[in-house]
């Protein structure tokens, strides 16, 4: 190659003038620049002088063309890689002017320190922190000077990009502060970057807002432990994340050993194998098959029991992968129903039953529910009368006054028949009427007003009053002829009655000259006076507990009563009697006394009798015996207004009465005998009632038989 080929042949001259400097050019024409030496060489190899660029250099200007021959040696050196570094250095003066005014124009805290840990710039923000007025007083002093571990900033701390620390700072007036700093190297320098945070500040707002939120938290973690229900919170692993108290008192694990188990451990074995896929499926699709809604499955305890449970999922606003579980206990749920279930199935089997019907009806009188024994005296089936207005079961004249009825009461509250009971009418499916006892009530059940009636059928219950009723009148008349415990035997044995009885008291009273006295006067006038007179003395044998045999005209026959539950006071209740029939005489006379004046005989005897029923029709209890007879004699005997009894009844009587001795007596059939009349009795103070005629009450007025003309 010619050197004109190498060297650009104006790389040594400019205007004649010799360069220093040359451009070299590459095979592809590319021209560099580059500084050249040329060494002009003898023939022998000796180097003969240097030239280098600045001088004459060229060929043209050598004198190897005018004497012996020589070469020349030239050497070249590139030029691009110091013309580089020169770049870069104006480059680098540019950036660290840009550097140090981005710094100091910065609004954080920066620091830029050297390679020896000298400030090199640092920010307004900085020296504000650090207590300088300016920030270029703390240009060129080390970084301890504001940092206390600032020569350890370099050795021990990795200067790579992002690595933080935390640190004391120093500021000018000797305070010292809690600081973290982030620390990283400046590219094409030796300089590190250092940004500071003051951690004072921060740690007051951080813990206000750390106390916040711990008092949320609390707050929420509160809520949640009063939750009834168990609560957890699973992540998108299904791992649980969170629980409240109530789950560990449902399933028995402790919260620590619930927090990062798989949630199918409260999971039965067919419910945890379909449960991860579930869920899987449900974050990569977004497809929803139980969020957001409830079911009921069947839960595992800690000690490996089961129990059913109602499980509601939610995804948590804002939590995106978290999901929420309430679980909530239905045992004793489920136990409530089927006991209310069972409740009910017995309420339906009693009220089925119960021998009344039973209707239940809204407040329009529609039929809501009706027991068996309705279907069964009504002669319609159940489902004929559900739906139906209740006037269906009565006779047309009362359906429109119960239609009428309901509206009044729910208008105005006036209750005529709730509560009450009373007797109505009802109509069977037939047409076909019966009594009935109706009795209603009034219920409240969810929120509506109900009536309740009980309908009871009296059809045979009427019968059996009416029964009742002739019964009652039969027994009174039979009650009014005969000595009750007679009476009882009568109607248990109607056959032949016959007993005797050891110490009976008997008495006989007769109206002085009642033949006589009676001749003059009518019928009518002699059933008057007899009926109004020995109603008195009917009051009085009920007031002493004494037994009416009979009457014969004006006669008036009475005993004690022949048992052996009362003899021993029989005599004395006699005497009382005896003496009530003188007085109820005196009174007679002076309220009757139109029928004159009449006087009594009675005589009064005690001893062995023979009584019984005679005859089958209009039954009569007499009785025979010496005692009867001799009470006959006493009476009939005696003297007007007197009672005369004998020395045995005397005896009998007790000290309670006052006798005075009249006599002897020469009495048929038992010769001689002393003979007393009987003047009066100690007051009783508890008056006695007959526990056999009883028909009378204690101090009723005397009743007169009903009489008549005809």
């Amino acid at each position: 190659m010619v050197w004109g080929e190498v060297i650009h042949p104006d790389s040594f001259t400019e205007n004649n003038r010799k360069v220093a400097d040359g451009i070299a050019t590459k095979p592809s024409k590319d021209r560099f620049p580059v500084k050249i030496q040329v060494v002009r060489v003898a023939n022998e190899g000796t180097r003969l002088e240097e030239t280098t660029g600045g001088e004459d250099t060229s060929p043209q200007s050598t004198e190897s063309d005018q004497g012996d021959d020589c070469f020349f040696c030239l050497y070249v050196q590139d030029l691009r890689a110091r013309l580089q570094i020169v770049a870069l250095e104006e480059k680098v003066k540019h950036l660290s002017a840009t550097q140090d005014a981005i710094v100091r124009a910065s609004g954080q805290s920066l620091v830029v320190v050297d390679e020896t840990g000298r400030i090199a710039s640092m920010s307004d923000g900085a020296s504000t922190m650090f207590g300088f007025e300016h920030s270029d007083s703390l240009i060129g002093h080390h970084l301890n000077t504001i940092i206390q571990e600032g020569n350890g900033i370099f050795g021990s701390v990795d200067l790579s990009d992002g690595n933080q620390r935390e640190v004391r700072g120093i500021r000018d007036d000797g305070g010292v502060l809690d600081m973290e700093i982030g620390v990283s190297s400046i590219q094409h320098t030796r300089d590190v970057a250092i940004m500071v945070k003051n951690n004072s500040q921060r740690e007051t707002e951080e813990l206000q807002r750390y106390r916040e939120l711990q008092s949320n938290r609390g707050i929420v973690l509160g809520i949640l432990d009063a939750s009834f229900h168990a609560l957890f919170v699973i992540n998108e692993a299904c791992m649980i994340q969170m629980v409240n108290t109530k789950s560990s008192e449902v399933f028995g694990w402790s919260k620590e050993e619930f927090i990062g188990r798989n949630i199918n451990m409260i999971m039965t074995h067919d419910i945890a194998s379909q449960h991860n896929q579930y869920v899987e499926t449900y974050l990569k699709t977004g497809v929803k098959h139980m969020i957001g809604t409830q079911r009921e499955v069947t839960a595992k305890r800690k000690d490996g029991s089961t129990f059913p449970c109602q499980l509601g999922l939610a995804e948590p606003h804002g939590q995106s992968g978290l999901i929420c579980g309430f679980i909530r206990d239905l045992t004793a749920e489920k136990k409530a129903r089927e006991e209310m279930k069972a409740e009910q199935q017995l309420l339906e089997k009693v009220l089925d039953a119960s021998f009344d019907a039973l209707f239940v009806i809204n407040e329009k009188g529609i039929i809501e529910k009706v027991n068996k024994a309705s279907t069964e005296a009504f002669g319609w089936k159940s489902e004929e009368l559900m739906g139906h207005n209740i006037n269906i079961i009565m006779p047309q004249h009362h359906a429109k006054l119960h239609d009428d009825y309901l509206e009044h009461y729910a208008a105005t509250g006036v209750r005529k028949m709730i509560g009450k009971q009373r007797e109505v009418e009802a109509r069977r499916k037939d047409g076909t009427t019966f009594p009935c006892i109706l009795g209603m009530a009034e219920l409240q059940h969810n929120r509506r007003r109900l009536y309740v009636g009980f309908i009871k059928d009296v059809t045979i219950q009427r019968s059996l009053l009416v029964a009742e009723a002739e019964r009652e009148a039969s027994d009174s008349l039979l009650h009014n002829i005969l000595p009750e415990h007679i009476a009882r035997r009568l109607k248990d044995d109607p056959s032949h009655i016959a007993d005797h009885y050891e110490n009976t008291t008997v008495l006989f009273a007769d109206i002085v000259g009642f033949t006589d006295k009676t001749s003059a006067m009518s019928p009518h006038d002699v059933v008057t006076m007899l009926n109004e007179l020995f109603s008195r003395f009917d009051y009085l044998v009920g007031l002493y507990g004494l037994n009416k045999v009979k009457t014969i005209g004006d006669c008036y026959m009475v005993s004690s009563i022949p048992s052996d539950e009362l003899e021993h006071d029989g005599c004395a209740r006699v005497c009382r009697f005896a003496l009530g029939l003188m007085t109820e005489v005196k009174s007679f006379n002076n309220t009757a006394p139109r029928h004159g004046h009449i006087d009594l005989r009675v005589g009064i005897a005690i001893g062995q009798v023979v009584a019984g029923v005679v005859g089958t029709k209009r039954f009569l209890f007499d009785m025979w015996g010496d005692c009867v007879n001799v009470a006959s004699r006493m009476e009939s005997h005696g003297l007007p207004g007197q009672i005369q009894v004998t020395k045995e009844v005397v005896d009998s009587a007790g000290s309670d009465f006052s006798f005075e001795l009249r006599g002897t007596l020469n009495v048929k059939g038992k010769g001689v005998m002393d003979v007393f009349l009987l003047k009066s009795a100690k007051e009783l103070k508890n008056r006695t009632r007959s526990v056999y005629n009883d028909y009378l009450g204690p101090h009723s007025a005397p009743r007169c038989r009903s009489h008549s003309t005809a």
